[in-house]
């Protein structure tokens, strides 16, 4: 396969999928169906790659499928799009879905694909920090995105499983998209992140070190492609192919990180600034996407599947959430069906593409 692949021109969505923004379709593929995947982002960035390579590269044009993705902003907003008939699939959310399931509300949604696997986040430090321990941080300020996110309780837990009481040993602060300069003007002692988004604070410039994490953290934070229950039991070729597609961008990712951090550009040309040369654009790209890529394969040696979805992680969940007294399993949300039929091609090829992938800014 050549990498001579026109690039694709940004849309806004309609009004029909919330005013949120979506790649546009290439013109002249109507003769594949259309696959729309919504992800609770407000605005592109490289936490979606796995969607938009594979794209660019063909690999769902194989699956006869022409995608895009949808940045709908919250998980809600996804849910409802799918459930509107707007969306085929979207990113699934333990955090989210089990919430719903303690209050009562119907989830009706299947978990089949576990692109990210548990455990995603960290907490940094400035360089040349004095401390040693996350018990170290007794006394000071720590700062998280919002308390309104997976960072926060995150957090709590790393403290307390470290021998710190998280309500009463330190102070927590807000600090919005701004936590590497938080950290640098001493506002917060640490910051409590996931891995793309510290990716994003280094190819920014800043300087982060990282305290090392206790040895039990919870097998939480998984991320999968989730379908509503009854399409998903319709369209099995299309559930399977597009989740292919994903494995398969997943493997070149893996094999040329590089490579797919330039295409993601040429789907995303605004995702780094103007009159970079383009050697320093891909950089900062491909900082926070070799974050994510050690959660991209299970942290069970033994799995070798992409995509296998550990049974237990859903019992992980519920207790990280403190719902064991209102959820006794929420195994019937996941279901590894597909993966096999989903695992169904030649990795070793994809590998040969990305190795071979010419970049056009090297000679």
């Amino acid at each position: 396969m050549t990498n001579h692949v026109t690039r694709r021109n940004f849309a806004k969505l309609s009004a029909a999928t919330a005013g949120g923004l979506m790649l546009g379709r290439q013109a002249g593929a109507a003769e594949l169906k259309k696959f729309v995947f919504g992800v609770a982002n407000k605005a592109a960035n490289p936490l979606i790659a796995p969607f938009v390579v594979p794209e660019y590269l063909g690999y769902f044009k194989t699956e006869g499928l022409s995608t895009e993705v949808a940045l709908l902003g919250t998980n809600a907003g996804t849910a409802a799009a799918a459930e509107q008939g707007r969306i085929d699939a979207v990113v699934g959310v333990p955090s989210f879905q089990l919430q719903l399931l303690a209050a009562g509300k119907p989830v009706n949604f299947i978990n089949y694909y576990e692109y990210v696997y548990p455990f995603k986040w960290g907490v940094a430090m400035k360089p040349d920090a004095p401390f040693k321990t996350l018990a170290d941080l007794k006394g000071l300020k720590v700062g998280v995105h919002s308390f309104g996110t997976a960072e926060y309780e995150v957090g709590k837990i790393l403290l307390k499983l470290s021998g710190l009481n998280p309500d009463k040993d330190v102070s927590w602060l807000s600090v919005g998209e701004g936590g590497g300069y938080a950290l640098q003007n001493g506002d917060i002692s640490a910051l409590v992140y996931f891995d793309t988004g510290f990716g994003q604070i280094e190819a920014s410039g800043v300087k982060l070190a990282y305290l090392p994490l206790p040895p039990n953290v919870p097998k939480v934070g998984g991320l999968y492609i989730s379908a509503l229950s009854k399409p998903f039991k319709e369209r099995r070729t299309d559930f399977v192919g597009y989740a292919r597609g994903v494995a398969k961008g997943q493997v070149f990712i893996e094999a040329n990180p590089e490579a797919a951090s330039y295409i993601y550009l040429q789907m995303y040309p605004e995702a780094a600034p103007r009159g970079w040369a383009m050697q320093d654009k891909v950089n900062a790209v491909l900082n926070p996407i070799m974050k994510r890529q050690p959660t991209s394969k299970s942290y069970d040696p033994t799995v070798t599947d992409l995509g296998y979805i550990n049974p237990r992680e859903s019992f992980a969940d519920i207790e990280f959430l403190g719902l064991q007294d209102k959820l006794k399993t929420a195994e019937f949300l996941y279901t590894n069906e597909l993966i096999k039929e989903i695992n169904d091609f030649d990795r070793e090829a994809i590998r040969s593409e990305a190795r071979n992938f010419k970049l056009p800014y090297k000679t």
